[in-house]
């Protein structure tokens, strides 16, 4: 079990409190009834941009796969405006929390200036063969620790 991030000291709809970013394009089949996007949508970009980033932890390229991976444990997302079509959604990430074994990664899901969506989804790195957390490794929790924003440094802490 993972314990709850600490509170966060950023405002998740502030560009400026997003290290990494990744480009998705709106696909017409991304939208609901009424023309808006789906909520799936919202957490597949989430996952997009989560991937990017677990990969670029572990020096893999996108996709993953072998014994050792990240299982995600929790996902949270606030729906703050619509999208629409056609256009393209940036997606921000930081790092919220960084625990012995799991990270929590902050997403901020952007259409021209407007948050559409913030997320948070904690991580924990996993012997997927034994079914056990790993304690993250020093060169991952350095990568960890860069994407981090300035105002949330502290959130560094042993546990889960």
């Amino acid at each position: 079990m993972t314990a709850a991030p600490a509170p966060d000291a950023v405002d998740p709809t502030d560009r400026s409190a997003y290290r990494h970013w990744t480009t998705e394009k709106i696909r017409f089949n991304d939208l609901d009834a009424l023309g808006h996007l789906n909520n799936c949508a919202f957490a597949v970009f989430c996952e997009s941009a989560r991937v990017e980033v677990l990969s670029q932890a572990r020096g893999q390229k996108l996709g993953g796969g072998g014994d050792i991976d990240w299982v995600i444990v929790n996902l949270n997302i606030d729906f703050r405006a619509q999208g629409h079509y056609p256009g393209t959604c940036e997606v921000g990430s930081r790092v919220v929390r960084i625990g012995t074994k799991s990270v929590t990664l902050g997403n901020g899901l952007f259409v021209g200036d407007t948050c559409i969506a913030t997320a948070t989804a904690t991580v924990v790195l996993s012997d997927l063969k034994a079914g056990k957390a790993l304690p993250l490794p020093d060169d991952i929790r350095a990568f960890m620790e860069s994407l981090m924003s300035p105002d949330n440094a502290t959130t560094t802490e042993a546990g889960a």
